[in-house]
């Protein structure tokens, strides 16, 4: 079975022999695809609306993986019980929904060995949320798909706090290790920004002048950010 990018590189931070519960299935791609490279013991596979979850369980059986992976209505992490998986999967949803959806659920989340997260929005406050829990992040991807950037988060039960705001904007590892795909995205924003910042300055009004501050701060955290790489 083949997996788009996005999906491909989430599955590969899924461990051998790991009891996965993926929050959101849509489709069914990931544990299906788990499954038949024989990666996974049992996957739980969720999502609040019928329509997609039917769809998965359609897929499931085309795939003839109903043994190995369970389909299951309801919101969020509320299908699933406490330690009855190792790993949770929540992707393709907003930082923020995630955050609630792991909110919800502290008793669950701490029994994990492996949350993999890839947020669309609000990443930097993926990662302080992360920390906050006790989380430390011991993965992170950054792919050029379809003409997006996506973050693919991994984490594990552990203290870790970042020193440095850049670390929970633009995250630790991909700018230690210089990430070229990160680079690419911190060259288009400067631009962006910059040319917003141009715009702007063409109006001297009280609401401009906080914006053209807003957008000065941010650029010089994207500069500061491109010096590390």
């Amino acid at each position: 079975m083949e997996l788009s990018k996005r999906l491909y590189t989430i599955a590969q931070q899924v461990p051998k022999g790991a009891v996965v519960a993926d929050i959101g299935t849509d489709h069914g791609y990931i544990p299906i695809y788990l499954y038949k490279e024989n990666i996974i013991k049992k996957a739980i596979a969720t999502d609040i609306n019928k329509g997609p979850l039917q769809r998965a369980e359609q897929n499931i059986k085309a795939h003839h993986a109903e043994k190995a992976i369970e389909t299951r209505l309801g919101n969020g992490l509320e299908p699933i019980q406490p330690n009855e998986t190792d790993t949770l999967i929540l992707a393709g949803m907003g930082g923020m929904l995630i955050i609630d959806i792991l909110n919800n659920c502290p008793d669950l989340v701490k029994g994990v060995n492996r949350i993999i997260l890839q947020p669309q929005l609000d990443q930097k406050e993926i990662r302080q949320y992360l920390h906050k829990i006790h989380f430390k992040i011991i993965n992170e991807e950054i792919i050029y798909e379809d003409n997006k950037y996506y973050w693919i988060i991994t984490a594990e039960p552990g203290n870790e706090e970042y020193n440095d705001i850049k670390y929970y904007l633009f995250g630790k590892k991909l700018l230690e290790e210089r990430n070229p795909i990160l680079m690419k995205y911190i060259e288009e924003k400067l631009i962006q920004l910059r040319n917003i910042l141009e715009k702007l300055k063409e109006t001297s009004t009280q609401n401009t002048l906080r914006r053209i501050n807003e957008i000065e701060q941010e650029i010089k955290l994207f500069e500061e950010a491109w010096e590390c790489l």
